[in-house]
């Protein structure tokens, strides 16, 4: 019962806030945050709770596969950890964010059915709903993309909507084909079928690049990253957060790791494929950023970077390329969603995006400066800080399976990263030419600080407690990789 909350209260909250933001149109934030930090207390009580990170709840009481199941595993419970934690420090940040925009109750509402949909994600075991879920997360999306309702933003709403729908339409097909040849919607079943009679994996042949196309434009992984740079400097800084925090992992990553690793299987083709798509991502994004003057796209394209280094981890298929994957996703989730954070906060304060028109920002907002250097040194990888461990993990992975020449190129990365980071900290805080121009800047309101700061030490804590957290979370998630098909009979 404990899973239906995930997705129930989110909805009874939205729907709470459509009817009570009439009476009191301030109720909205309150409401939001705390359903958001009801959800993460609720998955901190579930790392103690399950020991071995398992739960299986059946709606109605309907058995599998007949009926509909929610289903927690160790991969499940860390994705639903990073979801609630960012949906509740984004909605945090809000509070005093939102509040020069109006319409602030559709925000709130439609952040609401935006994390009730990732929570739904990543707890269904029916793969049919597993697609409601994303196309919850797909409209919510939209609609706060859209949500200044400038030309920029709904420009940038409509080519996400033609784009993800183009994925959505590859996933459904894909759904299709999976039906068709095993009768089933549900994952372990589906799994068990295929595992049982291994002459029906020719037919999920079929299925396999539908699926993987449609979760790689949802990932934005090159050359299907088109919809992103544009996606983000037009949307307000915590829908920003939550897209490139938890939204691309959830729609894209997740959905390979669940269906091609837990279900299909994964063949040595399929990993080479993941490897390529995750280096390119990762060349391309870094080298974007650089010749990139918009804060937020030169982080939107950071972002395509990033989540190459996760495919890139996944693909070279060994458990410690699986760790280093696992630990990127937490470690990006904090210091990108905290770095969308301090681009949101440097424009709420200067009215600018534009790093060549910004300067001297470091004496006037000292949290926000300090936040940046947080999330900056996590982001380029540099020790104690938790960026660092996972890039390390994923070179050190590459290393044991003699891939020397893309160990070199992931080194290469490293410093491009380092290059546009150092890039941002010139122009946007250090530089004196521009710093008259914002004499009379103030530091952001208590809420934006608040998150911001939070998620500083979340950057700096992943690293210090490392070990701790390899073998607290990590190590049993690895597990759902190495499994394989074999999910089927774990979960059921």
């Amino acid at each position: 019962m404990l899973l239906l909350i995930f997705i129930l209260l989110p909805i009874v909250s939205a729907l709470i806030l459509i009817l009570y933001e009439r009476i009191n149109k301030e109720s909205g934030s309150l409401i939001t945050f705390t359903s958001t930090l009801i959800n993460l207390s609720i998955v901190i009580f579930l790392f103690f709770i399950s020991s071995d990170n398992r739960i299986v709840y059946h709606i109605g009481g309907w058995p599998s596969p007949l009926g509909i199941s929610l289903v927690l595993d160790s991969f499940s419970l860390l994705m639903l950890f990073v979801i609630n934690l960012i949906s509740c420090l984004s909605m945090l940040y809000s509070i005093d964010y939102i509040k020069h925009y109006d319409s602030r109750a559709k925000f709130f509402i439609l952040n609401l059915f935006l994390i009730a949909g990732l929570n739904g994600v990543v707890l269904s075991g029916d793969i049919f709903n597993l697609y409601i879920f994303l196309e919850i997360i797909a409209f919510a999306s939209y609609a706060l993309i859209a949500f200044g309702l400038g030309k920029e933003d709904l420009e940038a709403s409509i080519r996400y909507q033609v784009i993800g729908t183009i994925g959505s339409f590859f996933i459904f097909f894909g759904i299709g084909f999976l039906y068709s040849v095993t009768g089933s919607l549900d994952l372990a079943d589906i799994s068990k079928i295929i595992h049982q009679h291994s002459a029906t994996n020719r037919a999920i042949l079929f299925a396999i690049p539908l699926l993987l196309f449609g979760f790689s434009l949802k990932a934005a992984l090159v050359p299907f990253h088109a919809w992103l740079p544009d996606a983000h400097p037009t949307a307000p800084a915590p829908v920003s957060a939550m897209l490139s925090g938890v939204v691309i992992k959830v729609s894209g990553i997740y959905g390979i790791v669940r269906i091609f690793f837990s279900v299909t299987g994964v063949s040595t083709t399929l990993l080479q494929i993941l490897l390529y798509a995750g280096l390119i991502s990762v060349f391309f994004g870094a080298f974007a950023a650089l010749y990139q003057n918009d804060f937020k796209r030169i982080l939107a394209y950071s972002s395509i970077s990033q989540i190459g280094y996760i495919m890139l981890g996944i693909g070279i298929g060994t458990p410690l390329g699986y760790a280093g994957a696992l630990l990127h996703i937490i470690n990006h989730a904090a210091f990108k969603s905290l770095f969308f954070m301090v681009a949101g906060a440097v424009n709420y304060a200067t009215g600018k995006r534009d790093t060549r028109e910004l300067g001297g920002l470091s004496k006037k907002m000292p949290i926000t400066y300090i936040s940046s250097i947080s999330s900056s040194l996590s982001l380029a990888g540099i020790p104690p800080f938790g960026g660092f461990f996972s890039k390390f993990l994923i070179l050190l992975a590459l290393v044991k399976a003699n891939h020397l020449t893309l160990s070199i190129l992931l080194v290469i990365s490293f410093l491009l990263t380092l290059a546009y980071f150092i890039k941002i900290h010139r122009r946007v805080f250090l530089r004196s030419e521009n710093s008259e121009l914002y004499k009379n800047v103030k530091e952001v309101p208590y809420s934006m600080r608040i998150a911001m700061i939070i998620l500083a030490i979340i950057c700096l804590g992943l690293g210090l407690t490392f070990p701790w957290i390899m073998k607290t979370f990590i190590n049993s998630a690895v597990n759902i990789f190495t499994n394989g098909i074999n999910y089927g009979n774990i979960i059921s």
